[in-house]
């Protein structure tokens, strides 16, 4: 591989604020230079910060920690990472944890548990923050703000060297298995060109505006007059000279599930509130990783599957599948006898055969992507698939549900009680409210109805990331709808960092996302729906609750039922909560759900930070096996009761 962009970091600083000559050199001066840049105003309110850092950060904090003596993983003496040596829980981590307590006492940390770095840089574009430990990813927006910025190296260690700020590569790579070798090499020969670099690299910094947000690594890029008459981003390449990269192992991306959480639990306190001890959570962290290192590295003992297992199997199956066709066929032979209407005549040969073809090209769709993708995820759940053995896998039987229904069991049904609860509450709530707003509008004029249902619908169809970000924000501590409780005097509630609070909050947002699905869906069937049953009930004294509850709903529920199935479905799958709450507030227990984690978004962490894919395919096939049970007895339990 050849990279061609360093995404790394340094002390971004506003121009305006501090002088380059003041940047401090030393980490002692930069900590002395923030406070006494930090203003406030009458009535103790900060209103310039000297620095603000997110204490919940170990990304762009890791220069500081190691400055203290703390480490994420050890070297081994060839110079490579040691991922069994975790330097999380020793003295110098404890020392970083009451310099960053200190600086939290003096307002110079983010004061929200749910704060991110995306707040500090909004801070900085706001001319509030004299100096950063950022990149310049947002520099475009800095620049649209007038913000005069400039990036200098991180200040010297107390061993005399220039601080190393972690860092990734954006670049091309190619392997061994690397299709049609010879148009890559072509491919490679030509963007790895000196012009075609600079042409990238010069794309990437929004040309003359020359941002910062693409950092060189070719040497002839970084040389051209382009960098090197430009502060920043001659600055920022000489950064790059000088970081480190981060571990390029399978276990490197393991402390992205646990830090976040120790971290927020040592510097805000637990979900209750109650500060708990640094040393114990360091260490709880320190074990979990390493236990988790552990796990990827294990390699559990294949199961070797004579061929006679596989035709054994392959028979049973398809004896279970023919024995389903065949009292399928019978069941459909004695409802057709019974039928008062004698249309069930069997079709020709010919017309059975056209039918077939022309569902063929469905069928072959649904084949591919549905029926493979079942078995291959229940396939690869019975192996030991994971970030070290992407290749060299082989099927070891259940392990991977053992492990679920052992050590795993306690979070397992309480994500299935939440998961179960939240769909069923958005369900119930979307739907009662959708049909309630086409009941409503049922009874004013067209051309206002049509207006409504404009406006009702505008959930539905805003890109539900936007949405979602935009509902994160109202709900932060110190978002809109807490700015305006406090005008009715009314104290601020913690919708995100409360466990209940964020279930409730994450099924009022979901619903509100979800009702006018069914407006639109209520409004086609109250069109079809006899008036005379409302008029039957109101001459009987029936009041308009009534006829809502006892009339409305259960008509439409009858004839909408199979997409109340589906909805709930989906919600059980529903991605939007990890969005809106990070899965958080955190758990208890290290490596536990979240008090928001759905089965879908704990099957991503569990995937995509630690390695296990495996692990990960065991839980969506429990969670594909209730969510199929579930369908087929609600539907059967519903055909039942149309006879």
């Amino acid at each position: 591989g050849v990279g061609y962009s360093v995404d790394t970091s340094g002390l971004v600083y506003n121009k305006q604020l501090i002088r380059e000559e003041d940047i401090p050199k030393t980490w002692e001066d930069f900590f002395l230079v923030a406070e006494e840049l930090t203003l406030r105003d009458s009535s103790g309110k900060i209103v310039q910060y000297g620095t603000l850092i997110n204490p919940k950060d170990m990304w762009f904090n890791y220069p500081i920690i190691k400055e203290y003596g703390g480490y994420y993983f050890g070297v081994l003496p060839d110079g490579s990472c040691n991922p069994y040596d975790v330097g999380l829980d020793n003295e110098g981590m404890l020392a970083y944890v009451e310099k960053i307590k200190d600086l939290q006492s003096k307002g110079l940390t983010l004061t929200n548990p749910n704060a991110t770095e995306s707040h500090i840089s909004a801070e900085f574009a706001n001319g509030r923050v004299a100096m950063i430990l950022y990149g310049l990813w947002n520099a475009s927006i800095y620049k649209s703000m007038g913000i005069d910025y400039g990036i200098s190296p991180l200040p010297v260690g107390k061993n005399g060297k220039v601080s190393k700020p972690l860092a990734t590569v954006q670049g091309f790579v190619i392997n061994r298995f690397t299709n049609d070798l010879d148009a890559t090499k072509s491919f490679l020969e030509f963007i790895l060109k000196d012009e075609n670099q600079q042409r990238l690299i010069e794309a990437g910094n929004r040309g003359d505006r020359k941002t910062g947000e693409r950092n060189p690594t070719n040497i002839s890029v970084i040389n051209s007059k382009y960098i090197q008459k430009d502060t920043v981003l001659s600055s920022l390449s000489n950064i790059g000279y000088d970081c480190e990269p981060f571990p390029n192992v399978p276990e490197g991306p393991i402390w992205y599930n646990y830090t976040s959480t120790a971290l927020r639990a040592i510097f805000y306190g637990d979900t209750s509130g109650n500060e708990v001890d640094a040393q114990e959570k360091l260490i709880e962290l320190a074990d979990r990783i390493r236990a988790d290192v552990a796990l990827i590295n294990e390699i559990p003992e294949k199961i070797d599957i004579q061929a006679s297992h596989v035709l054994i199997f392959a028979a049973t199956l398809a004896g279970f599948i023919a024995a389903m066709v065949l009292l399928r066929r019978a069941t459909k032979r004695n409802i057709s006898q019974i039928s008062p209407l004698d249309r069930t005549e069997k079709l020709g040969t010919k017309n059975t055969m056209i039918a077939w073809a022309m569902l063929l090209p469905l069928v072959l769709l649904l084949l591919v992507f549905y029926v493979f993708p079942i078995f291959h995820n229940i396939y690869l759940s019975l192996t030991n698939y994971s970030g070290v053995n992407l290749r060299d896998y082989g099927i070891v039987g259940l392990t991977n549900y053992r492990e679920i229904f052992t050590s795993g069991i306690g979070g397992l049904v309480s994500m299935l009680i939440w998961t179960v609860t939240f769909a069923f509450m958005v369900v119930t709530i979307s739907f009662i409210v959708g049909t309630a707003l086409a009941v409503t509008l049922d009874k004013v004029g067209i051309t206002v109805a049509k207006v409504y249902k404009m406006i009702f619908i505008l959930p539905w169809v805003v890109p539900s990331v936007i949405t979602l970000l935009m509902w994160r924000g109202m709900l932060e501590d110190q978002g809109l709808v807490n700015q305006i409780l406090s005008l009715f005097g009314i104290n601020s509630v913690p919708w995100l960092s409360h466990s209940l609070a964020a279930r409730a909050s994450s099924i009022i947002v979901m619903s509100w996302f979800s009702f006018p699905y069914f407006m639109v869906i209520s409004s086609g069937i109250l069109k079809s729906i006899p008036k005379d049953y409302f008029e039957v009930a109101r001459i009987a004294g029936a009041g308009r609750l009534y006829i809502f509850f006892k009339i409305t709903i259960p008509l439409i529920i009858r004839a909408i039922f199979p997409m109340l199935v589906m909805s709930f479905i989906m919600q059980f799958n529903q991605f939007g909560v990890y969005l809106l709450t990070q899965g958080g507030p955190p758990g208890s227990r290290l490596g536990s759900p979240g008090a928001t984690d759905l089965l879908i978004t704990y099957v991503f962490n569990t995937a995509f930070n630690t390695k296990r894919y495996s692990l990960a395919a065991a839980y969506s096939v429990i969670a594909f096996c209730f969510v199929a049970v579930f369908a087929v007895v609600s539907l059967r339990i519903a055909n039942r009761k149309s006879y």
